[in-house]
């Protein structure tokens, strides 16, 4: 027999179930419920239909994965080589502290209190956000139109390392000394054919579409499809695939690295220098600032809405300091091998005083891309016959993986919204069909990066709509966490939940350093951008990186007047959510205890 307790079921063992997993159990039909909360009313929360993690491990897995991805493993090596080694791992580990991890934190807090969609929950704090819930919405549709791009060299790049020699380390073309390396003629006219700078105009077509690009890019969504079929019970299987594969393939590579030559050169600028003077530099606050939040990605919606799947009584301040410590922790460790390759790349370089020498600081200088698929491939043909191919493999399969489960979790958050509206509309949607028209229709939107034009064009999507549109949305965030919640009631959410508070000095970064430090980052990056076109790309190209900013963050003052114009507030006062806790509060989660697993 089931029993039940408040809006819970329970079965003879006392463990919760939203689904039909008894005799008892309500059907889906009657399983909406509505329930009574402090402060507001949330009603119709369908839990059955959402669902909930089997695990905590699955929950934890899924955003470990949502989290490492491939800046992990070249846009941090890149930036600790051009803002002077430790010095900037230090000021990037106090922006975590006093910025990412409280924000993170705060995310999975709301999906757990509110158990809804990001558009959903924010609404829910008030009406006026649900603009800020959209933003959230486009932006994660956008940067999953052209992340996956990444995915498509990556695959391009795993299937070329099988290759004897590998072919980017002799030249594939007459006249690609022209390009530099075998390595930069490989990645520029080969995987890219690119346009040469000269070229780029205001005119500049996009030129014809690159097939085996094309053709890369199909496959990785067809490994995302495959992936989210089911939902989030199928991502949470994917993602302890691709969390620890990745991270054996790492420990693998650096294994590796410590045993070639020059590789102390490399770790030495790593581990050893330390420029003071950046420390007073506010641009190298401000990438280090950026690093930890492009990483963790508050403002994207996916903290949100997977926390959203979890138990009310899910301990997310724990997981919270799971996932960001291991985040952080893999940036670091993934630096060792990368430096350990890059100095056996300076030594080989200036070996018999070749004019080309070039020192580990220059090679790590490569930004983002070009440090991934020049420097550090050109590194992999040094480990000499049969061992570069062997690194090589495993190298770029784990740039892969890192990549779909991040991939994974966006294009499950809108799968999410998706499904959460038909199911609003009284639908029943079913989740490999929702996930077949999402993965089509941002296929499609990916095909303009897949043209001669496409990495150009990836670069400056790359870099308005992401960094400008997230710290706008993560700003906002803070101001309905002040304004219409308060960090008093999140911290008592927190406690409902597990039993603790927010430690006093997270609560006060977010209540006063964040809400200043993120718009103080915002600007000092938006004013540069506005003096100087960004890479000097011509005006056509970076007017698409300004509307594609401008879009998703449009729709927050939209939201704002919507809800002043109809006079939109809350159900209840005060105007605050309070958790959605069917268990009840902590201390009569106590007097009642319900069967907890425990890490």
């Amino acid at each position: 027999m089931n029993g039940r307790q408040g809006d819970a079921w329970s079965d003879d063992e006392g463990k919760v179930t939203f689904g039909l997993e008894g005799g008892d159990a309500k059907p889906a039909s009657e399983a909406s419920v509505s329930r009574r909360v402090t402060g507001v009313r949330l009603s119709q929360v369908s839990v059955v239909e959402r669902g909930q993690w089997n695990n905590r491990w699955d929950y934890i897995m899924v955003l470990l994965g949502y989290a490492i991805g491939i800046g992990n493993l070249w846009r941090f090596p890149y930036l600790v080589g051009r803002y002077g080694g430790g010095a900037f791992v230090l000021a990037y580990l106090v922006c975590l502290v006093i910025v990412a991890a409280p924000l993170f934190l705060m995310e999975l807090v709301w999906g757990q209190a509110s158990q809804k969609n990001t558009m959903g929950c924010l609404a829910s704090i008030h009406p006026r956000w649900l603009g800020l819930g959209v933003s959230s919405a486009l932006l994660i549709v956008i940067v999953s139109a052209y992340y996956n791009i990444l995915l498509a060299y990556c695959c391009i790049y795993l299937v070329s390392s099988f290759q004897d020699p590998l072919p980017w380390t002799v030249y594939q073309k007459e006249g690609d000394i022209a390009y530099g390396t075998p390595a930069e003629a490989y990645w520029y006219r080969v995987v890219l054919d690119r346009f040469d700078p000269d070229e780029l105009t205001n005119e500049t077509a996009p030129g014809r579409v690159l097939w085996p690009l094309a053709t890369a890019l199909f496959v990785v969504y067809v490994l995302i499809w495959i992936a989210l079929c089911k939902g989030h019970e199928s991502l949470a299987g994917a993602a302890k695939v691709m969390v620890i594969v990745p991270v054996a393939l790492l420990c693998l590579l650096v294994g590796r690295t410590l045993f070639m030559e020059g590789m102390e050169d490399g770790l030495q600028f790593y581990l050893g220098k330390f420029d003071v003077d950046q420390l007073r530099s506010g641009e190298m606050w401000a990438s280090a600032c950026g690093q930890i939040l492009f990483s963790l990605s508050p403002g994207m919606g996916t903290a949100i809405t997977m926390s959203s799947f979890t138990s009310p009584t899910e301990n997310v301040y724990k997981i919270n300091l799971i996932v960001v410590v291991a985040n952080s922790a893999f940036s670091l460790f993934g630096a060792v091998a990368v430096f350990g390759i890059l100095g056996n790349l300076s030594r080989e370089s200036c070996k018999g005083g070749d004019t080309i020498c070039k020192s580990v600081e220059e090679l790590a200088s490569e930004s983002g891309t070009g440090l991934a698929f020049i420097s550090i491939a050109d590194g992999l043909g040094s480990f000499g016959k049969g061992w570069s191919q062997a690194i090589a493999v495993p190298f770029f399969l784990m740039l892969l993986c890192l990549g779909l489960d991040s991939s994974f979790a966006w294009i499950e958050t809108i799968n999410t919204y998706i499904n959460d509206y038909l199911v609003s509309r009284g639908n029943r949607p079913k989740k490999h069909v929702t996930a077949f028209f999402t993965c089509a229709a941002l296929f499609l939107c990916g095909l303009p990066f897949c043209t001669r034009l496409g990495n150009p064009l990836l670069d400056v999507v790359d870099h308005y709509p992401t960094t400008y549109a997230l710290l706008t949305i993560v700003f906002f965030e803070m101001v309905a966490l002040n304004l219409d919640y308060s960090v008093a009631r999140l911290s008592g959410d927190l406690h409902n939940a597990c039993g603790r508070h927010i430690p006093k000095l997270w609560q006060f970064f977010l209540k006063f350093a964040s809400p200043v430090i993120v718009p103080t980052l915002t600007i000092f990056l938006l004013v540069d951008d506005v003096k100087t076109p960004y890479e000097g790309y011509p005006m056509s190209l970076n007017g698409i990186g300004w509307f594609l900013f401008l879009l998703p963050v449009s729709a927050i003052p939209v939201g704002v007047i919507r809800a002043w114009y109809y006079d939109l507030t809350p159900d209840d006062e005060p105007k605050m959510l309070s958790p959605v806790d069917p268990y009840g509060t902590f201390e009569e989660q106590q007097r009642n205890p319900l069967k907890q697993e425990v890490i």
